[in-house]
C-alpha cells in the first residue's frame, strides 16, 4: 500500500466523496415476483455492485462489476430491463426505453400528482402491457444510506410495477382500473 497525494488522486478522491440520496432498492420479495412475471430480465439498471439483483448491471459512476455507466448511454434494444430509476429521472427513462425500443420493468412510486404521472397515463399508456401495485414497506429497503427516504420506514407510500414493451405493436392494456 502506498499514500498518493489528493491532487494526484482527483478521480478516486471525487467519487469517494459521492453522497447517493437515492440510495435504496427494491426487495427480494418484490423481484421475484417480477422475473417469474416478466423475466428474466438480462440487466438491472440504475443500481451500484450491493444492490444489483441481476449479475449485469449499470451504474450511475463506476463500480466493482459494472457491466455500464450511465443508462441513458446504453444500448437496450436487446435487454429486458430492471429499471428502478430515482424520481427526477423517471420521465427521462421513459422516453429513453420509448426510443430504444426497450423491453422493461419499471418500478416507481404511485404518486398521480408527479410531473411523470401524465407520461404513463396518456403519452406512453399503450405501452404497458402489465402493472401491480404493492406498499413501499414490502417493495423497497435502504441501500447503505441510511438518510434515503424511499426504502426507509418514512415513506409510507405505494409502488407500481409497470410492464412497458415499446417493441411490439400489441393492444393496450389498462392498468389502474
Amino acid at each position: 500500500m502506498q499514500w498518493i497525494p489528493r491532487t494526484e488522486n482527483e478521480k478516486a478522491d471525487y467519487i469517494s466523496r459521492l453522497l447517493d440520496f437515492d440510495d435504496w432498492q427494491i426487495t427480494h420479495d418484490l423481484f421475484l415476483p417480477l422475473e417469474e412475471l416478466w423475466g428474466p430480465h438480462t440487466v438491472d439498471c440504475f443500481a451500484n455492485y450491493y444492490t444489483a439483483k441481476l449479475p449485469r448491471f449499470f451504474s450511475r459512476v463506476w463500480n466493482p462489476g459494472a457491466s455500464g455507466i450511465d443508462f441513458f448511454a446504453q444500448e437496450l434494444s436487446s435487454e429486458n430491463c430492471l429499471v428502478v430509476p430515482p424520481d427526477s429521472l423517471v420521465a427521462r427513462v421513459i422516453r429513453y426505453l420509448s426510443l430504444q425500443k426497450a423491453m422493461a420493468t419499471l418500478v416507481v412510486p404511485l404518486w398521480p400528482s408527479s410531473s411523470f404521472w401524465p407520461l404513463l397515463t396518456s403519452k406512453y399508456w399503450s405501452f404497458i402491457k402489465g402493472s401491480f401495485t404493492l406498499n413501499a414497506s414490502e417493495a423497497l429497503t435502504l441501500g447503505r444510506n441510511l438518510s434515503s427516504f424511499r426504502g426507509s420506514p418514512r415513506f409510507t407510500g405505494e409502488v407500481v410495477a409497470l410492464r412497458f414493451e415499446f417493441c411490439t405493436d400489441y393492444p393496450a392494456f389498462m392498468p389502474f382500473e
